[in-house]
Order: C-alpha cells, then sequence, then structure tokens
C-alpha cells in the first residue's frame, strides 16, 4: 500500500473518530462548540479520505468494496445531517449581560413538526479562546403556561428563570467556574 494511502487512511480514522466524538459527547469550550460541532459532515469527510484510500489498493474488487461502502456512508451522513439541519435549526434570540465575565445566551428552535417553539438558555463565562459555555435550561411553548418568559441574574453566581404562569427556577452557578449546579429542564 503507498504511503499517500497510509496518510489518507490515518486522516479518514481521525476525522471519523472526530465524528463520534462530535456526534456523542458535547464541547465546553465555545470555540470547538460552535466550530466543530458538525459531525455529519466530518462523517462524510471521512468517508471520502477512505474512498481515496482505497486507490492505492491493488486488488481492484476491494478497492470497488471500500468506495461503494464509502460513497454510501457519506450519502447517509449527508442525508442525516440534512435531516438534523432541517429540524435543529437554532435561531439566535440575543444575549443577557450578568456580572463579568458573564452572560445568558438565548436561542429559540421550532419543536419538532409543530407550531411550538423551544428556548435554549445557557451561561457563557467569556474567555477569548478559552470562552465556555454551558446549558443553562430549556423550555418548550407547547403548553402556553410553561413557555419562556424572562431571566434575569439575582446575584453574581445566581441566575432566576421566569416561565409566563409566573413560576420561577432558580439555578445557581458554582462561583469558581460558572458551571451551573443545577438545569432547569422543562422540554
Amino acid at each position: 500500500m503507498p504511503a499517500r494511502s497510509l496518510v489518507l487512511l490515518a486522516a479518514s480514522l481521525c476525522a471519523g473518530g472526530l465524528a463520534a466524538l462530535v456526534y456523542f459527547r458535547g464541547f465546553d469550550l465555545v470555540l470547538l462548540r460552535e466550530h466543530l460541532n458538525h459531525p455529519f459532515a466530518l462523517g462524510a469527510l471521512a468517508c471520502l479520505l477512505m474512498a481515496l484510500a482505497a486507490f492505492g489498493l491493488r486488488w481492484i474488487w476491494l478497492r470497488v468494496v471500500i468506495v461503494v461502502l464509502a460513497g454510501l456512508g457519506a450519502s447517509a451522513a449527508l442525508f442525516g445531517g440534512g435531516l438534523a439541519l432541517a429540524f435543529t435549526s437554532v435561531e439566535e434570540v440575543g444575549f443577557v449581560d450578568g456580572p463579568a465575565p458573564y452572560r445568558i445566551r438565548l436561542q429559540r428552535s421550532l419543536a419538532g413538526l409543530g407550531p411550538d417553539t423551544v428556548m435554549w438558555l445557557s451561561v457563557r463565562r467569556d474567555g477569548g479562546l478559552l470562552s465556555r459555555e454551558w446549558d443553562l435550561g430549556c423550555f418548550n411553548g407547547d403548553i402556553p403556561d410553561d413557555a419562556f418568559d424572562s431571566v434575569k441574574w439575582t446575584g453574581p453566581s445566581s441566575v432566576e428563570i421566569r416561565v409566563t404562569d409566573g413560576r420561577t427556577f432558580p439555578v445557581a452557578l458554582d462561583p469558581a467556574s460558572g458551571r451551573p449546579r443545577t438545569t432547569a429542564l422543562n422540554c
């Protein structure tokens, strides 16, 4: 097997491993969360690199089998990515500033095929390239009383989330890291 094929094979395995890591485990670092959170694209890249590596094989039948399987895998990854993109598109709503260096990020997305929306809240600790973000809560608007209403900082390491019927969800943050000690899940 030529050296070029071995390098492509290693790159394919790295891309596939990174796709699996991103798919099954989220990242706290904002840089990784926003720029590497594309497991289906990474999976398609792994399949493409595997097909290119197969061209260096001696046996034609094995080359054809690997190229066909890689093409099917890339097609499945692109189809799955298209479905995920269609049903999980997220709209940025804004930020609620808190005590430096914290702020709360608000995002809205459609909940499945229905007309209701889900509001996603996360707390971000700004720190340049080492900025971190953790999930704070989510609220589904399928029942009007349970829909998200507002969020406010109640202290340097505490947040209060309010839904439309007046209930509140207090969330305490770890003073050292900023990570929420609990989350408010109403999805």
